[in-house]
């Protein structure tokens, strides 16, 4: 009888330590997670939408996390291409171009708290780096000319960041955040003239450079459905 409590009293213990490595293991296991912003997705399938949410735009569509026991590196990204022809004028057979494009990226340091089992807050800094340009060859006509520009950007800055995660399962969860940044930008422009036929060429206008310094807020909106591997 002695024999049978202590072989129970040994399976049950091998149990529980097997049970405990099992869990350090798919802790320690699983340390990249990959997100995707799900805000438009949610508010297109429930009632609380309106007009605006069916245009939403994500700034990073994809989100990586790196875990690591003090905090977590985090990187996104996003952006995007255009790329659309312009019929011409009455008796003008030419066709236009408009192009557009931009990148979004951030990568920063993360730091993270246990609120509860489901629940975890992080906070941390971000550096965060947006690229565009466009090009318009006809924004308008004017006195025989299609007049167009062409712009390019560079936005750097920084944001502190705090954001609430919510677990469904140890591998599963979704993520919202706020974030305060300061942005500096640079900015190039230029106006071109495309003669109509039987005018004359225009040089090109080359606008000065331009610099500017802004603060933005995000509010907590954002959602992002994320997953580890």
């Amino acid at each position: 009888m002695k024999k049978n409590k202590l072989l129970i009293i040994l399976s049950g213990c091998l149990l529980l330590a097997q049970n405990g490595l099992s869990q350090n293991d798919s802790v320690h296991k699983y340390k990249n997670e990959f997100g995707i912003d799900v805000t438009g997705t949610i508010r297109f399938f429930t009632k609380f939408q309106n007009t605006s949410d069916y245009s939403y735009s994500p700034t990073y569509y994809l989100t990586y996390r790196r875990y690591f026991e003090p905090g977590n590196i985090r990187f996104g990204i996003g952006g995007q291409v255009s790329d659309e022809e312009i019929p011409g004028m009455v008796g003008d057979s030419s066709i236009y171009k408009r192009k557009s494009n931009s990148v979004d990226s951030r990568l920063g340091w993360e730091f993270k708290s246990e609120l509860s089992k489901r629940w975890q807050v992080f906070y941390g800094l971000d550096f965060r780096l947006s690229i565009g340009s466009e090009r318009n060859e006809a924004a308008f006509f004017n006195g025989g000319y299609a007049v167009g520009f062409e712009n390019h950007s560079v936005t750097y800055g920084f944001a502190p960041v705090l954001g609430f995660r919510f677990r469904i399962n140890n591998r599963i969860s979704l993520l919202t955040e706020a974030n305060f940044s300061v942005n500096f930008s640079k900015y190039k422009t230029r106006n071109i003239y495309t003669p109509l036929s039987g005018f004359p060429d225009l040089p090109d206008e080359i606008a000065p450079n331009t610099k500017s310094v802004y603060t933005s807020f995000s509010q907590p909106i954002a959602l992002y459905f994320v997953f580890n591997i």
